[in-house]
C-alpha cells in the first residue's frame, strides 16, 4: 500500500519521518511529554545505545521486514508503541513512524497487534 512520509529531521547518519495520514494522531499523542522522550530515543538509536526495552525489532516471522517498535513505557505512555519502517540497507539509514498502539498490555503479541505490525510491513514509501 502506497503512504506518504513527512521528514521530522536528519542528522546526516539517520533520516526520520512520520507517515502523512498517521502524523496528527502520533503527535497528539506525543504532545504533552513524549516528544522529549521520543528525542532521547531518537539520540540513542543514532549512537546505536538504544536498548530493546527501548527500540527493537519487531518482525516476528520471515514474512516481515524492517518493522521495528519505539517502547515508550510507564504509565504516563500507558507501555504504548510506535511501530515504525527501518531501511538500514543504504548509506543514510531512514526511520519512518507509521503506526502508534497507545496501549500495550501484554508481553506476547496479541493478534490486534500482530494485525498492525502487518499493516505497517505492507506500507510502501
Amino acid at each position: 500500500m502506497k503512504r506518504n512520509k513527512v521528514k521530522l529531521f536528519d542528522n546526516g547518519e539517520i533520516e526520520f519521518y512520520i507517515d502523512e495520514q498517521n502524523k496528527d494522531n502520533i503527535m497528539e499523542f506525543l504532545k504533552e511529554t513524549g516528544v522529549e522522550k521520543l528525542g532521547i530515543i531518537f539520540l540513542r538509536i543514532k549512537e546505536r545505545t538504544a536498548a530493546k526495552d527501548v527500540y527493537s525489532s519487531e518482525n516476528y516471522d520471515a514474512s516481515i521486514k524492517n518493522i521495528t517498535a519505539i517502547k515508550l513505557k510507564g504509565k504516563k505512555f500507558n507501555n504504548a508503541r510506535i511501530y515504525c519502517k527501518d531501511y538500514d540497507e543504504n548509506k543514510t539509514r531512514i526511520i519512518i513512524l507509521s503506526e502508534l498502539l497507545p496501549s500495550k498490555k501484554q508481553t506476547k503479541l496479541t493478534q490486534e497487534t500482530r494485525n498492525l505490525i502487518s499493516k505497517v510491513n505492507d506500507y510502501d514509501y
